[in-house]
């Protein structure tokens, strides 16, 4: 495990996630000023939402003005929206019962790649702030996450860990994350102490979670200067949507085993899990209780069945 990123190797982080949503964030990272000495004390949220979705880009209105297409020469698309400090705007991310709302949204940015046209859309990255002013409180900040989890939990999204990772739940999940300093998804059920949530920040920490062959990630990026507990923070969260075939293509490095991702993913997920029951024996005898309930996601392009 390596040691939490300093502040310069954090601002660095959210320079680089302007590719997956924080393309609006980037001016805030610039020069020595806090980044709460750059937003807008009032904040108007947008009358009407923006929607997105994966696959068929005719399925989302990313509601310009504000919204653009950009074409790269390598065959890249990227449909992106951003909302001014002032007037930050709500996306719903639509996809039947496991659809969800986002509040105080900054930037969207959908990816897709024209030479894989079945896939259409095939991620979404979001950035948005958790304060509706220029400060908020640290434990707000974290209530107001949890809030979103509630909901994402509520339209039927489950946690999800990798296969390689021990299956653990609530306390032992907070646990375990702690001390993997960010390298571990604490259980979006299981709220911290304060004292947690700001030893949680200090690593950049993130919950997944899947849903009918989606998967979703979201990141906690506060501002390091401003970490006293007893005053108020300035906080962004990162969200990232992967259809099925856009997370499983990080397994691979070559574009054609990408693209035959269906045929090489079941050898790739037997080898990282061999990893799980090694590192549950060493927790279990450190007091862990590992969560046997937990179950890994079908892949539904294997035509998997939930608990297969």
């Amino acid at each position: 495990m390596t040691d939490a990123p300093s502040s310069l190797s954090r601002r660095r982080l959210l320079r680089a996630g302007a590719a997956f949503g924080f393309a609006s964030l980037a001016p805030l990272l610039r020069g020595s000023r806090p980044l709460s000495s750059l937003l807008t004390p009032q904040e108007a949220m947008a009358d009407t939402p923006a929607t997105i979705a994966l696959g068929d880009p005719s399925n989302f209105d990313l509601r310009a003005p504000g919204s653009r297409l950009q074409r790269l020469p390598v065959g890249m698309h990227f449909y992106k929206r951003k909302w001014p400090l002032g007037a930050l705007g709500t996306v719903r991310y639509l996809q039947g019962p496991h659809s969800f709302d986002i509040p105080r949204v900054s930037s969207v940015m959908g990816a897709s790649a024209p030479d894989i046209p079945e896939e259409g859309i095939y991620s979404w990255g979001i950035g948005a702030f958790a304060m509706n002013g220029e400060r908020i409180p640290h434990s707000i900040a974290r209530d107001r996450l949890f809030a979103l989890f509630d909901d994402i939990l509520r339209a039927g999204w489950q946690r999800f860990v990798l296969p390689s990772e021990p299956r653990l739940a609530q306390a032992d999940a907070l646990r375990y994350a702690l001390s993997a300093k960010g390298f571990y998804p604490p259980d979006p059920r299981y709220v911290p102490t304060k004292e947690q949530w700001m030893q949680l920040n200090q690593h950049l920490p993130y919950w997944t979670f899947w849903a009918d062959g989606v998967y979703l990630k979201v990141q906690v990026i506060d501002e390091p200067a401003l970490r006293d507990p007893e005053g108020q923070g300035v906080y962004m969260f990162s969200m990232d949507l992967e259809s099925e075939a856009g997370h499983f293509w990080v397994y691979f490095r070559e574009v054609e085993d990408m693209k035959r991702w269906k045929e090489l993913i079941p050898a790739e997920l037997e080898a990282v899990s061999r990893q799980r029951p090694r590192v549950e024996a060493e927790l279990r005898s450190q007091g862990y209780t590992i969560d046997e309930s937990y179950r890994d996601p079908p892949i539904l392009a294997l035509g998997q069945a939930p608990g297969a």
